[in-house]
């Protein structure tokens, strides 16, 4: 960690709730954050990414620099008792920080790279919390730097396949990642993909590139289960690992009214964290973000709290899974 140290700030403390109970203890109480600990018993990674510039260039609403932090007093004051005798063990998750986001945008990325290539090479898994879907390129480029070839699963209502112009932004990311050959063929997948909200020449674009496309409407024809399952495959086929990436704008905004780009239908909130859940229980994920929270625009912290909820269902998840390998 010692390295990572010009990369990085840290947390603010009074982020990591405590009911100060033995008997009622909180996220905020089992979270390891202390960069001596490093890597300890932890399992998975959280990592902030609090900058908007993305968002920004791409014409979008700012707020979203606000997120991580936001995710966090949010995760936690929860508890880690799933139910049924279920927990998310003590030190399970290590909070790194977050990325330090002075100067330009790739420069920020740069960083984050970098932070999640340690991460990974640790044995960990990143979940990196943004800001703008534009972290998703550098953190993929990180984990691709260890892992190889992803498979990259995308929950959105957008495609985000747009050339840079001539500047990288939150929309160009899934772009750039298939054009530096760092996704495995025909292991890029859009989840949740809406009308009136793509063009067409991204849709077509996308395809000739390998990339499958799984919009809302196929989604409720077949049935949420039954899509994701099949989206999950796809994403899967062809990559050692996997890469899952969760837009909450791609929820209805009746669920998730906190984001850069509200829709008025989309996934539900159940939806959404059921997607987080399957991602986590996949053996081979490598990585999970969570993108354009936007607390600015949020209301009774519905959408922060579903995000939290989201880190939740995937830490739960991997834990189970690795219980049974």
């Amino acid at each position: 960690m010692d390295s990572l140290a010009l990369l990085l700030a840290p947390v603010d403390p009074a982020l990591f709730f405590s009911k100060n109970d033995p008997d009622d203890p909180r996220m905020g109480d089992i979270t390891l954050r202390d960069p001596g600990d490093f890597p300890g018993a932890a399992r998975v990674a959280l990592i902030g990414v609090p900058q908007d510039i993305g968002v920004e260039r791409n014409g979008g609403r700012t707020g979203a620099a606000a997120a991580p932090d936001m995710v966090r007093a949010m995760l936690y004051r929860l508890t880690p008792y799933a139910g049924e005798g279920d927990s998310i063990p003590e030190g399970f998750l290590f909070d790194m920080g977050n990325i330090r986001c002075d100067g330009t945008l790739e420069e920020i990325h740069g960083r984050l790279a970098e932070v999640v290539r340690h991460v990974c090479s640790a044995g960990l898994l990143p979940v990196v919390i943004g800001g703008g879907h534009d972290i998703t390129y550098a953190a993929a480029s990180g984990v691709y730097d260890v892992h190889g070839a992803l498979g990259v699963l995308n929950v959105d209502a957008h495609l985000d396949v747009r050339p840079p112009n001539p500047l990288r932004n939150s929309g160009t990311w899934f772009r750039m990642l298939i054009e530096e050959e760092k996704i495995a063929t025909h292991g890029a997948v859009e989840f949740g993909i809406q009308s009136f909200a793509n063009a067409e020449a991204h849709a077509r674009w996308f395809r000739e590139h390998g990339g499958r496309i799984m919009p809302l409407h196929e989604i409720r024809s077949l049935g949420f289960q039954k899509a994701l399952s099949t989206a999950l495959l796809m994403a899967g086929s062809g990559a050692d690992h996997l890469y899952g990436t969760l837009d909450i704008d791609g929820v209805r905004a009746a669920d998730a009214p906190g984001v850069s780009a509200t829709m008025p239908d989309g996934l539900s909130g159940a939806e959404f964290l059921a997607a987080a859940y399957a991602l986590g229980a996949r053996p081979n994920i490598a990585a999970l973000d969570l993108v354009e929270l936007n607390p600015r625009f949020d209301r009774d912290n519905i959408t922060a709290k579903l995000a939290a909820h989201a880190v939740m269902r995937f830490m739960l998840a991997v834990k189970r899974s690795k219980l049974k390998t």
